[in-house]
């Protein structure tokens, strides 16, 4: 089976077949001014460390020798303002990826007074990552307040049919353009996100054009609760039609849909055989629930076979091969979940979503590299797995792809024929009663007023992702520090008296057993003495919170990672002779409402004093993911509310 790019590149060599002969492409297009002017920067960024004045993209889709070959170009321009835009940019790093060939590079550096530097080829030195990409890397001479630092580089790679080019970075930029030129029986189309234009192709002669322009981009924002890159502006292209051909629609969802079902459904008779004989092993019954049957199936494949990102290996994705050698590249892996699925008569659809962090599903635009997360969905539980998320468990799915849309292959069959049909839904998350992050603490005090508490720390659901996994994984060694990391009163490693560990197995998930960390601790620092009378920083308990306490207007919309609660309950008992002289502090109300009235995020501290016992709750509750800028006052009231308790202090006087 092959990823969705290696289909793309697939289809491509069998469609896109070059209909002339030529050599190799015209480079003049990287040719620079000879006696560059330096530039003037508009006023608006007089107090930028450093503005991209020029930020061009050029790709070209050529006819060469038999082929189809895609030729990209970038060509920057930046001024350079202070020591901050020098450090920036007097070093550039250029990646080159597998597939790509570098055709050229030429870097060089305009100087206040106008004279040019020009970096030479030599000194251009080009390492190996580990992730298997070139990183062509060089400085440039003589950067300073006032100088432009310019470089072009273009390189070649075989055809693409959807692509993706960012336009907004961490400086602003002056002038954008993307151009996309292609012969004329390719049609491509553009869509620009967050502020970039769409922009329809026109065609001159035997070339197609579609030319997109932007000026005056702001630099990215950084704000706490955001997914940058997917507020980015950017533009999007893919192939859409061969206007010789019959004017059909390319590339649809639809056209994905039919495709996995045919890599992975399509089996022989021997690897069906091979399921057959893994269902019995690992103890699937025909006559288990549903449920059963899902839970036993994924923890068989998670905890037995291994997964790798890529095996060099023919058999790879052969279903016997992956059974018999415990291993799998993902799309080999998602072959066997699939086929134990049909086999065992689970009910399913396998999808693929986009990682939400980057990219949006676009219902109306195809573009099918951004779906890089495969997942099933089972229509009878209304549930999601992530079958190569490794250290999660159904019901739980991913965060990456929480709230997104994702493409999913519904089977039909009518007769003996079996097909696919695209259906795209949203991945809905667990309910907000499912994720909790908890604590219980009881605070007492000895004669010298010293402070000692039991605290309980609870996880539940997506809240206990990347907790659990490192409690499995991490040496036994390492777990005290770990827990310490958790334990916030135990300012040091002799301040944790004792803990435990409850409900770290990963199968927990499949009921939601929370895991629990449990611990006893000296914090003396939660009590200062302030003449006749004791500070107690109640607060501290349930540690550091964020905050959104800034004052510059909010640019980017609210997205958290999953929706959760977090209930506190502190237990204080009070030592004789004293009593809390301003426990109306504890008391703190936030909450956001949507325009229907319904509570999509809140915080609530109250408290009561029985006795000696003084009984503290708090109740926050995020039930969204996403919050719309025009919400982002309210859903900060509810952050800020959790922050503020935080810097709760108790007076403790006498009687």
């Amino acid at each position: 089976m092959m990823t969705m790019k290696q289909v793309a590149i697939y289809m491509a060599a069998l469609l896109l077949t070059a209909q002339t002969a030529r050599g190799q492409v015209d480079l003049s297009i990287e040719n620079w001014e000879e006696k560059p002017v330096l530039h003037k920067v508009p006023d608006a960024y007089a107090g930028e460390s450093a503005v991209i004045l020029e930020d061009m993209t050029n790709i070209r889709y050529m006819d060469e020798f038999k082929d189809v070959v895609m030729y990209k170009t970038y060509h920057r321009i930046i001024k350079v303002l202070d020591d901050k835009g020098i450090e920036s940019f007097n070093k550039i790093s250029l990646p080159v990826y597998n597939g790509q060939t570098l055709q050229l590079i030429r870097a060089r550096t305009i100087l206040a007074n106008g004279t040019v530097i020009e970096v030479p080829k030599e000194k251009m030195k080009e390492t190996q990552q580990e992730d298997g990409t070139t990183q062509v890397a060089f400085a440039m001479d003589g950067v300073e307040k006032g100088s432009e630092v310019e470089f072009i580089y273009c390189y070649r790679r075989g055809v693409v049919l959807f692509g993706e080019e960012k336009i907004q970075f961490g400086t602003p930029v002056v002038h954008a353009i993307l151009e996309i030129s292609s012969p004329a029986r390719l049609k491509f189309e553009e869509k620009g996100y967050n502020g970039f234009p769409t922009v329809r192709d026109t065609l001159t002669g035997d070339t197609r054009t579609i030319k997109a322009e932007c000026s005056y981009i702001p630099a990215t924002a950084e704000e706490g609760y955001s997914f940058g890159d997917v507020n980015r502006m950017r533009a999007e292209y893919k192939l859409s039609y061969f206007p010789e051909k019959e004017e059909i629609r390319q590339y649809t969802w639809q056209d994905l849909a039919k495709k996995l079902y045919s890599n992975i459904y399509e089996v022989s008779d021997k690897e069906e055989k091979a399921v057959k004989k893994y269902l019995e092993s690992i103890g699937v019954d025909a006559n288990e629930k549903e449920e059963d049957k899902i839970k036993k199936i994924e923890s068989a494949i998670k905890t037995g076979i291994t997964l790798y990102r890529e095996i060099k290996d023919e058999d790879a994705n052969n279903l016997e091969h992956v059974i018999d050698n415990k291993s799998a590249t993902e799309s080999g892996l998602v072959r066997l979940y699939s086929a134990c699925f049909l086999k065992a008569g689970v009910k399913h659809e396998v999808g693929l979503a986009p990682d939400r962090h980057e990219h949006v599903f676009d219902d109306d635009f195809e573009n099918w590299n951004n779906l890089e997360n495969y997942l099933y969905y089972f229509p009878d539980q209304k549930k999601f797995l992530s079958p190569s998320a490794i250290y999660i468990r159904y019901p739980f799915e991913s965060t990456d792809v929480l709230n997104s849309k994702g493409l999913f292959c519904k089977l039909t069959t009518l007769g003996d024929i079996t097909d696919a049909v695209a259906d795209i839904r949203t991945v809905q998350p667990q309910p907000v009663t499912e994720s909790r992050n908890d604590i219980t603490a009881d605070v007492s005090f000895n004669g010298d007023m010293e402070a000692t508490a039991n605290v309980s720390y609870i996880f539940k659901g997506y809240c206990a992702m990347g907790m659990r996994e490192a409690f499995i994984l991490l040496p036994k060694e390492k777990i005290k520090e770990m827990v310490q990391n958790i334990a916030v009163l135990a300012q040091k490693p002799e301040y944790l008296l004792n803990y435990t560990v409850a409900g770290d197995a990963f199968d927990a998930y499949n009921d939601n057993k929370p895991l629990i960390v449990s611990t006893s601790v000296k914090a003396a620092q939660l009590v200062e003495k302030a003449g006749p009378k004791y500070l107690f920083k109640i607060g501290d308990v349930i540690g550091r919170q964020s905050e959104l306490y800034e004052k510059d207007k909010r640019k980017l919309p609210v997205d958290m990672d999953f929706p959760h609660s977090e209930n506190r309950n502190i237990t204080v008992t009070i030592p004789d002779g004293y009593k809390i002289l301003n426990p109306e502090a504890i008391n703190i109300t936030a909450e956001f409402k949507d325009a229907n009235g319904n509570v999509g995020a809140s915080f609530y501290s109250t408290y009561k004093i029985e006795g000696n016992k003084l009984t503290v709750n708090i109740a926050e509750t995020y039930s969204q993911v996403h919050y719309e800028i025009a919400d982002f006052e309210a859903f900060r009231k509810v952050i800020n509310a959790s922050a503020d308790f935080n810097k709760v202090t108790l007076l403790m006087g006498k009687i």
